[in-house]
């Protein structure tokens, strides 16, 4: 039997319309039943979102690993830095319509660049998103007592009534919820790992241009402006995509997370192989 099923004999009882307690001939069993399917799908949705999570993590490995030392180092070199040149250019209006500073971006590159753990030879987990489902699947206790069921205690089965409702309720956030971390965890490593190769060509790109044309920002083209500022987005939606998915408050997907991917995934729609 399910929750639903048995709700509707409780409420069919409480009614008038069930004068007999053997619809149901041992509800703490058929409720053990339920609360056990639910049980094992939270933990499979758990998994699944941990699985994805921990994808997401190694993806942010990836991406930052070594780049992000490297990426400031050459981008710092860069004088006379005016990203207005670069208005109107295909891709990236909107990144230069929201008032952005180098500086500060480069200062935040610099902070994930510093942070052991992100390391190219092995994961490790200390400061990224690893083992955050584990306190999310906590499901309510339900009190069952078939005697007072078979009794028709109209006290009892109103309160289990309320109980089983409030349960549901709890069970369709929390698998909702579920479902959300691991389908934006999931969004997220696909950007990232776009966003790496990207990052990887594009830091190539400016140090090449260092090379050829020295460090004075008027001395490049419009071209090579472009190429610079193209590495320079992709290093601050990595940037933007580094802090941890979830809302430590709430352990919900957070907004900015959710805005930070959408941001992401828009740049990329830009731009292709």
């Amino acid at each position: 039997m399910t929750i639903s099923y048995i709700l509707q004999v409780l409420q069919d009882m409480k009614d008038g319309k069930i004068q007999d307690p053997g619809y149901i001939k041992d509800l703490e069993w058929e409720l053990h039943k339920a609360f056990r399917r639910v049980r094992r799908r939270v933990l499979r949705l758990r998994s699944r979102g941990q699985y994805e999570v921990g994808e997401m993590d190694r993806a942010k490995v990836s991406a930052v690993s070594g780049h992000m030392e490297e990426f400031t180092k050459y981008c710092s070199r860069v004088r006379n830095f005016n990203l207005k040149d670069c208005e109107g250019l295909p891709g990236i209006e909107t990144f230069t319509k929201e008032g952005f500073q180098v500086d500060e971006m480069i200062a935040k590159a610099d902070t994930i660049a510093q942070i052991e753990t992100v390391s190219s030879l092995g994961f490790t987990p200390m400061m990224l998103g690893f083992g955050i489902l584990d306190g999310v699947i906590s499901l309510p206790k339900v009190k069952v007592d078939n005697k007072r069921f078979h009794a028709m205690d109209m006290e009892y089965i109103s309160s289990l009534i309320e109980e089983l409702k409030n349960y549901q309720i709890h069970v369709r956030n929390l698998t909702d919820q579920l479902e959300e971390i691991a389908q934006k965890a999931r969004e997220e490593a696909d950007a990232l790992n776009d966003l790496h190769d990207y990052f990887v060509d594009g830091i190539n790109d400016v140090k090449a241009i260092l090379n050829e044309k020295g460090e004075d920002w008027n001395r490049y083209t419009q071209s090579e402006k472009m190429q610079i500022a193209r590495a320079i987005q992709v290093a601050q939606l990595i940037t933007s995509l580094f802090p941890h998915l979830m809302d430590d408050s709430t352990g919900e997907v957070s907004e900015s997370s959710r805005e930070a991917i959408e941001k992401a995934r828009h740049a990329l729609n830009f731009r292709d192989a």
